[in-house]
């Protein structure tokens, strides 16, 4: 009876999933000041560049999800993925849902069903999520910490941000977050995990230096949006546009109570962009930022759904 039960309940997620999703996609847009855009006037070459940087961090990012599968052991992958992207591109939405679990779980869910266990897509799917966080927020550091502007920020601020910064690195050193893992699992399935459903030292090396790169698109991405709309940008601020980009990308993350960080990235990117830029075009570049985002989620999410549909 209660696996009858249990198997509705699961037929329900997909639809509990996708109405979240657009609530509070609607209520994230709905938040966006419109009336911001009537006195701008865009460099739309500089929108191309960005885009294309943007949707490579986004596939890159799937290729990162596949590295680590792989390394964790997964088999399932060359037959299924083009649909494995769907999925990816799918529960990358999620990240408008407040809180982590909705990006997590929809990975765990809707690869599961193409062969992929369930176990390795909750270590990989974690692995993310920490690696994520913990090489952006060391990116940022690496670019900013010796910068003079960023003596705007609080010295407590930036003390803090250290031992947050510090933490993230313990945690994802390998017998630190596999003993984590561990009693997760033990504690929500009553087992232990079997030892090949861990990462060892490669899968997250591997794991760290594949998202370097992907900051480093990702801020890049910022920079040429911060340039089509203040186009006087130099480019000898790139670097310190991609570590305010990562900077505020970590802390947005970090504040899992934010759907896609809504209001805690906007506040870092007003604050570090208006000292290379008058705070009028500062605010226009948040906001454009914010919006060009939910058009290329969009458009990552059509491409990868028309490519699983090819025969």
């Amino acid at each position: 009876m209660k696996q009858k039960l249990l198997k509705q309940a699961l037929k329900l997620v997909p639809y509990i999933f996708y109405s979240l999703l657009i609530i509070f996609l609607v209520l994230y847009i709905k938040n966006i000041d419109f009336s911001k855009f009537q006195s701008i006037h865009l460099a739309w070459q500089f929108i191309i560049i960005a885009s294309l940087f943007g949707l490579g961090m986004r596939f890159w990012q799937i290729f990162i999800w596949f590295t680590l599968l792989r390394n964790l052991g997964a088999k399932e992958l060359q037959k299924s993925s083009r649909q494995l992207a769907y999925v990816y591109a799918k529960s990358w939405l999620g990240r408008y849902i407040p809180g982590t679990a909705p990006w997590i779980l929809g990975k765990i869910y809707f690869a599961a069903k193409h062969g992929i266990p369930k176990s390795k897509l909750a270590v990989s799917s974690l692995l993310e999520g920490g690696l994520q966080v913990t090489v952006v927020m060391a990116v940022a550091f690496a670019i900013l910490l010796f910068d003079n502007r960023l003596n705007i920020i609080n010295g407590g601020v930036k003390l803090l941000m250290i031992f947050v910064l510090v933490g993230c690195v313990l945690a994802m050193l390998p017998p630190v977050f596999n003993h984590l893992i561990s009693i997760a699992h033990k504690l929500l399935r009553k087992k232990t995990i079997d030892q090949h459903d861990l990462a060892d030292n490669k899968t997250i090396l591997q794991g760290a230096l594949l998202y370097i790169v992907g900051a480093l698109l990702s801020g890049t991405a910022l920079f040429f949006i911060a340039k089509s709309v203040y186009p006087a940008l130099d480019y000898q601020n790139i670097l310190f546009v991609i570590g305010v980009s990562n900077l505020a990308g970590a802390l947005g993350m970090l504040a899992i109570f934010a759907p896609s960080g809504l209001g805690v990235r906007e506040v870092i990117l007003l604050t570090l962009l208006s000292i290379i830029m008058p705070p009028e075009y500062a605010i226009l570049v948040t906001i454009t930022s914010r919006l060009w985002d939910v058009a290329m989620d969009g458009i990552f999410f059509g491409i990868t759904k028309i490519v699983s549909l090819l025969r």
